[in-house]
This record gives C-alpha cells, structure tokens and sequence, in this order.
C-alpha cells in the first residue's frame, strides 16, 4: 500500500515538472539549442554582410507567419482622468525568412532537424539603420502613446537568427497606452486594458499568429515572469483574453491586428465605506430635523445647510478621479438625488414653519410626512438606480454586501 502511493506522489510530481517546464513563458521562446562549434564574429559578418532583403517575399503565394509572444508584466496604475495606463510589457516576435536559409546554406550553418540552432545576436540598427538588409514586419502598438521609431530598429532591443532560418525579436519595455474607459458604473465598473498589435504590411503579407505555447498558458494563469499574478492597484483581475482582429482598409487590401484584453473590477470598498455610506449618514441628518420641534426653525435650517456644504466637498473629492464626461455616472446621479434630498428638507423646514404659525401645532402634518416618506423615497429612488445601471442582481449584490464589498 506504501509503495503505490509513492508512486502516486512520484508520478504528481513529475506530472508538475513536465507541465512546469513546457509551460513556463520563457519556454516559448527558448526552443533552441547552442552550437556545438563556436560561431565567430566573421562568421555573424559574413550572414550580416550577405542580407539582401528588406522587402517582403512579394513572389511567395503564402503570407509570412509572425508568431507573438506578448507579457505584461506589470500595471503601474490606472489615470481615468487622462484615460490611460502604463504598463511594462515583454513582446517577442518570431517568424521564419526563407531567403535567410538560403544565405546559411552558402556559408554550411544552415539546420532544419530537430531542435534549431541559436546562431548570431545583432543590434536593430545593424539591420534596419540606414539601409534595410532584412525583412521587418513592422508590428507595433496601435495605442501606445509614444511614437515607435521605425527607422532606427522598430520596437526591438536585439535581434536573434536560427539555424533553420527563424528571425527572433524581443522588445522589454514601459509605456502609456491609451484606454476607452465607460465610466457609466463608477465606482462598481469593470474596465478592459487593451493592447493593440498591428503590423504596416496587408495580411497578405504578415500573417499574426499568438504563440501556440506561451499565450495559452499565459491566459489561463495571468502569471508574470516571476510567477505571481499581475497585480493592478486598486483594481482586480477578472481574466484575460487574446484574438486577432481583420478588415479592410481604404486602400482595399486587408490588414490583420492582434488584441491583448485584460478585464479588471474596481476594487469599491473605499467608496462604498468612505463616500456613499457617510453621505447617506449625512442625509440622515439632515433628515433628523423632522423630529425637531417646528417653532426651531433656525436650528433646523442650520442643520440642512451645513449637511448640504458637506454633500459639496464630497463632489470635488469625486472631480479628482474623472475626466469631463459628457454623461452621468452612478456615482453622480448619487450625489445629485442626495443634493435634492438635503435641500428637499431644507424647503420643507421653511414651509412646516409657515403652516405651524398658521395652525399654532408646535409638529405640523409636514414634518409628520417626512419623517417617513423622505427615506422611503429616497431609497426607493436609488434601488431604481441600481436597476438601471447595474440591473436586479447588482443592486441586491449591494445591498447583500456579497458583490461589492471586495
């Protein structure tokens, strides 16, 4: 019975290993092995020095398979007010120059069995500087918000070559990328961080393929070269999705782009407990006053006003988050029904004076109205507007504190 189950425990941990090893990311872009021989710097010369071919295979019937291998490694944070975010990201490339193998079988380095042969490294500008000597598909990131330097290397830090003719890139980089927020659900909103990959050449030409291996895995464990989940402050990852996108330009050729989204969920706990909880104890009060005798009219006033400039230093705490929105979020459609709550109250103060100076009651019929109908209203209005923009199961996820307290 022991010796079955250090079987088992042996053939779990193997199983671990095997997936470990093929599925770790750096895996899919290390299916290569070294030379036997060392290659020398004449050698890497003499292939630099032989390339000819900036142009794509115009006379090839197939396009050119790219494959991409996109990480993101880390999300720095989130600017809703200026609708971007900044991210730092590894992006391989990998696609195969047939007009390369024919060079490295001129000077015998040329291998297409087994596992390929890692060759020469060469700096972008080698390449791509002042006279193209090899094929770039040009793919670059359509919402990054810093301008992609083509002419000098493209978005690449070196350049690998394989004994089977293969091209590698890797670029490892920080940048801005800009975002199309929809703000409507603020603070309980969902919001997706896209990257937009897409090269110059039609899909005639270039031909986008996600890394069989890496994007896979990469989607199913949102894990980072070190192994833990990206981390996005104060946000939560819900999942993330990879898909190639295809249309037709103006110039009528079709052209392909590969899409990185990573949904994410605010984490709303801070403006559950710190923004809306205190203004509806706000409201609260200044609802209170009902209970005040009508001849105080002063007393009751003060009291409204004072809640009302409180209601107003909240709104300028909600401008920070923001930009200028054309339309209205949750959040303030909130803040304007309690600004006409507290104002409401402060009409009805004036109003159930005038009636007890008519009637000589100290309590008029007014304030015996108010007492129950201002809250029940007010909260009848604000589960209209959980319905509205967050439909039934959201709004009796507040209320349950089972969605919204994360």
């Amino acid at each position: 019975m022991r010796n079955i189950e250090l079987k088992s425990y042996a053939l779990i941990f193997l199983i671990s290993f095997i997936f470990l090893f093929f599925c770790n990311n750096s895996f899919a872009q290390n299916l290569y092995k070294y030379p036997k021989k060392t290659i020398t710097k004449e050698d890497c010369d003499n292939i630099l020095n032989d390339m000819n071919y900036p142009n794509p295979a115009y006379e090839s019937e197939e396009a050119t398979p790219v494959k991409i291998d996109l990480l993101i490694e880390k999300i720095f944070g989130i600017e809703g007010k200026k609708m971007e975010f900044e991210a730092f990201f590894s992006l391989w490339l990998d696609w195969n120059e047939p007009r390369l193998a024919e060079t490295l079988k001129k000077f015998n380095l040329f291998n297409d069995k087994g596992k390929r042969t890692y060759l020469c490294s060469y700096n972008p500008l080698e390449l791509w500087g002042q006279a193209n000597r090899l094929f770039y598909p040009t793919i670059e990131f359509y919402n990054k918000k810093t301008k992609t330097n083509v002419n000098l290397g493209g978005d690449a830090d070196w350049v690998d070559i394989y004994s089977d003719g293969n091209v590698g890139t890797r670029l490892r980089d920080s940048a801005f990328f800009a975002a199309n927020f929809d703000f409507s659900r603020f603070p309980f909103d969902d919001q997706v961080l896209q990257f937009e990959l897409w090269s110059e050449w039609p899909s005639t030409l270039v031909e986008l393929v996600p890394d069989p291996i890496a994007m896979p895995v990469y989607k199913e464990t949102l894990y980072t070269d070190d192994g833990s989940s990206i981390q996005v402050p104060g946000w939560k990852i819900k999942e993330v999705d990879y898909y190639n996108y295809d249309y037709v330009d103006n110039d009528k050729l079709p052209y392909q782009g590969f899409y990185l989204d990573i949904f994410i969920e605010r984490q709303s706990s801070y403006y559950l407990f710190k923004i809306i909880l205190p203004i509806i104890f706000i409201l609260a009060i200044s609802w209170s006053v009902f209970w005040v005798r009508g001849s105080q009219l002063e007393a009751k006033v003060n009291v409204t006003i004072v809640c009302l400039l409180s209601l107003i230093a909240y709104n300028f705490i909600i401008d920070d988050e923001l930009p200028k929105l054309s339309y209205l979020t949750f959040l303030d459609c909130f803040i304007l029904i309690s600004y006409f709550y507290t104002g409401i109250a402060t009409i009805l103060c004036v109003y159930s004076f005038l009636r007890k100076l008519r009637s000589g009651r100290d309590l008029s019929v007014v304030d015996r109205y108010a007492q129950f109908m201002g809250p029940i209203s007010y909260f009848a209005i604000l589960f209209i507007l959980l319905i509205y923009f967050y439909n039934l199961d959201a709004a009796k996820g507040l209320f349950l504190g089972s969605k919204f307290l994360s």
